[in-house]
């Protein structure tokens, strides 16, 4: 026996570490993966043990009535047949233990006896329309995410001395950068092989997308000054991204890793970290560890304590899960699954806003009878979990989707999942019209009023887009609305006059060397025509993509 026990017990503890290395459970009991590494090691075991212990009480039973003359047999018979009921005994709590527990306490911390806890693990803040700045195109992201790919997929493929050993990964993180929004994505190593070809110098670059004008760059470690990165979820062995951190951070809960860049252009894997109510219930973010893929230093921050210029730390298919039952569960489960009285989802897609420096998410509520209309619009930050909801009924993104496309359906163009913008205080959708993946037009669509379409060519471009709509919204330079107008108080520093046919305007540049323009008009005729140097105004303007256009003179 000691010598089989010589040779299970190496070939075991191999099996053990084996699943371990392979599988990368987390140890720890909230986690349903943990559960699963105890009934593939510690399972094996157990049934072993009860199978042996049964066996040998039957044997040893059999002993004991064979000698049932000999005191001293039938004693020793005896104790050996309790020493294996106690092992059996044993044996069978622990499996069931394992088995059930996981499924009882998953159960009882479910949201059928917690719905109310369920429904307001988000807290959700009604606001005005206002909230969301008026749109910017510098900052608003046109370009979506395949084609993000087509155009790093391009740029790679100019690259002919790392094509043939590097792919680019189809992560494309949507992230604020440098006063814009970017997509970034690093660079994977091309299989093995190639592996361990390269894996001495790492990862070289990642490419990133500016998601406003599709300008592409392979940035080059080299150029920043830095090394190749060594840890990432391409490679192999010990270096692999995602065993690496589970080395360094056995009980941390964690899910997929997430690339992104600081405003230095170092490159980062955040990699948000969980927690469970029991056994696999009610998933809510705990924090994040943040992972240096060149040096493979890692550090974890709680929650409330994630660096400012990282992005997405609350993934989004847990937000739109916690959004979903902030809607569904404010009446119970049961309501949610029958009545369905004042529930509310999310709908079928989202989107993404710069606002503040930092990712929102964005998404439309709509009721659980899924029509083609809108209750309003929700917007999450992907950094703090802040969470806003917008009451503005309106068409849905789907019906906006159909109405652009119906504008254009001689050219047979397919739309991308819009985007929600303000424009001069109206709620707007703005999309991108695709043919064979490639931006052909752009196209605006009222949020109240799906028939209200503009479009204009790729070429035109946004600004275009922005006066078309405009005009089609009926918001001319009469009909601003109240929180667009702002005030000012301007010390003159220069005045030109410019006669446009037959209209005088006045284009008067202040100290600070902002510039305002004006039509002349007889309600402020003295101002105008006797306005020279150092003299001060009060005045009400708007600021049009950047044309400061005065409406009064106080």
């Amino acid at each position: 026996m000691k010598k089989y026990m010589l040779f299970i017990i190496p070939v075991y503890l191999v099996y053990v570490f084996g699943y371990f290395y392979v599988v990368l459970p987390p140890l720890n009991w909230h986690a349903p993966e943990f559960w699963q590494f105890l009934i593939f090691t510690v399972g094996p075991i157990l049934i072993i043990t009860l199978i042996f212990s049964l066996t040998n009480q039957g044997m040893h039973a059999f002993d004991r009535l064979k000698g049932k003359f000999i005191k001293q047999t039938v004693h020793d018979a005896t104790a050996k047949t309790s020493n294996w009921k106690t092992a059996a005994k044993l044996s069978a709590i622990a499996l069931a233990i394992m088995i059930i527990f996981p499924f009882a306490s998953s159960l009882i911390s479910s949201k059928i006896f917690h719905a109310k806890e369920y429904a307001n693990r988000i807290a959700v803040k009604d606001v005005k329309f206002k909230e969301i700045p008026e749109v910017d195109f510098k900052k608003t992201p046109i370009i979506d995410r395949d084609s993000s790919i087509r155009l790093g997929d391009k740029v790679m493929g100019n690259m002919s001395e790392w094509v043939s050993q590097f792919n680019v990964s189809d992560e494309y993180t949507q992230i604020s950068y440098k006063d814009s929004v970017y997509r970034v994505t690093p660079l994977t190593y091309n299989g093995f092989i190639k592996y361990f070809k390269n894996k001495g110098n790492g990862i070289p670059a990642y490419i990133t997308v500016d998601s406003t004008s599709g300008k592409t760059s392979l940035v080059k470690l080299k150029d920043l000054g830095l090394d190749g990165m060594k840890y990432v979820p391409s490679a192999m062995f010990n270096e692999n991204l995602m065993r690496h951190l589970r080395f360094q951070h056995p009980t941390e809960i964690f899910g997929s890793p997430s690339f992104e860049i600081d405003e230095k252009g170092r490159p980062w894997y955040i990699c948000s970290t969980y927690t469970y109510k029991g056994v696999g219930a009610k998933k809510s973010v705990t924090g994040a560890i943040f992972l240096d893929p060149i040096t493979g230093e890692s550090t974890k921050y709680d929650k409330g304590k994630i660096p400012t210029w990282a992005d997405r730390i609350f993934p989004e298919s847990l937000v739109i899960n916690e959004l979903d039952e902030n809607g569904s569960l404010q009446g119970g489960y049961w309501n949610s699954v029958f009545g369905q009285n004042g529930v509310t989802l999310t709908s079928e897609g989202y989107n993404y806003l710069e606002k503040d420096g930092d990712i929102w998410l964005y998404s439309g509520i709509t009721s659980a009878n899924a029509d083609e209309s809108n209750l309003g619009f929700v917007l999450v930050n992907l950094r703090t979990h802040e969470a806003m909801k917008i009451a503005t009924a309106g068409a849905n993104e789907t019906s906006a989707m159909k109405s652009a496309q119906s504008e254009v359906k001689n050219y047979g163009y397919e739309s991308t999942f819009p985007l929600l913008i303000n424009i001069k205080g109206n709620p707007v959708y703005l999309m991108s019209l695709k043919d064979n993946g490639l931006i052909k037009m752009y196209a605006t669509v009222s949020a109240v009023d799906y028939q209200k379409v503009a479009t204009v060519s790729s070429d035109e471009g946004l600004d275009a887009l922005f006066k078309k709509t405009l005009n089609l919204l009926g918001t001319s330079s009469d009909n601003i609305s109240a929180e667009s107008m702002k005030t000012a108080t301007i010390v003159v520093k220069s005045i030109e006059k410019l006669n446009v046919e037959g209209n005088t305007l006045y284009y008067i540049q202040a100290e600070n060397n902002e510039i305002f323009k004006i039509s002349f008009t007889t309600k402020y005729e003295n101002q105008l025509v006797f306005l020279k140097p150092k003299d001060k105004l009060n005045i009400t303007y708007v600021d049009t993509e950047g044309i400061k256009t005065i409406k009064e003179i106080k």
